[in-house]
């Protein structure tokens, strides 16, 4: 069975900027919130908080159907915060953190209105993701990565965590 590594966290937290670097190193990758818009896999877009409610259920069955399709000796990396991928599929979870005051900085830049800014950093305080995580996949197969640092020492930081995942 073909495996994926996700790549989660509250938005703001760089699975993007991760996901493509990992790209780079040969991880083929899906960027979840693209997909989820180019392949209409939502039921509607909630003009309240400004994002798209995804069905759950088409977005598993288009990812089953990429890492199927997943040609690479490498594990497919998933990029999103929505992904809730059943755990047979799932090799490991990065789960990405970072400081209160970056995140606020970040999404600030993205020009997110002040309720969504509030929203994420109220989700990323609660730990709703990783919680989220830590009981759909186990302790054992995730990871978190706080990504305050660059960019550069992040990456490196992850590129260890999955060669003991990936080699195993």
């Amino acid at each position: 069975m073909k495996k994926a590594i996700l790549i989660t966290g509250t938005p703001g937290t760089g699975k993007t900027v991760i996901s493509k670097l990992l790209h780079g190193e040969g991880f083929p990758f899906v960027e979840v919130g693209r997909l989820v818009k180019d392949d209409g896999l939502y039921e509607y877009f909630d003009e309240v908080s400004d994002s798209y409610v995804v069905n759950d259920e088409l977005l598993n069955s288009k990812l089953i159907e990429l890492l199927e399709k997943n040609i690479s000796s490498f594990p497919l990396v998933i990029d999103g915060h929505v992904v809730t991928l059943q755990p047979e599929y799932v090799l490991h979870c990065i789960v990405l953190r970072c400081s209160i005051r970056h995140l606020r900085e970040r999404l600030e830049e993205r020009d997110y209105s002040e309720s969504k800014i509030d929203e994420n950093v109220e989700a990323e305080i609660m730990e709703v993701l990783l919680t989220e995580m830590l009981e759909l996949y186990g302790p054992e197969r995730v990871s978190v990565i706080q990504n305050d640092n660059s960019v550069e020492d992040t990456f490196k930081q992850i590129l260890m965590e999955l060669k003991t995942v990936v080699d195993k």
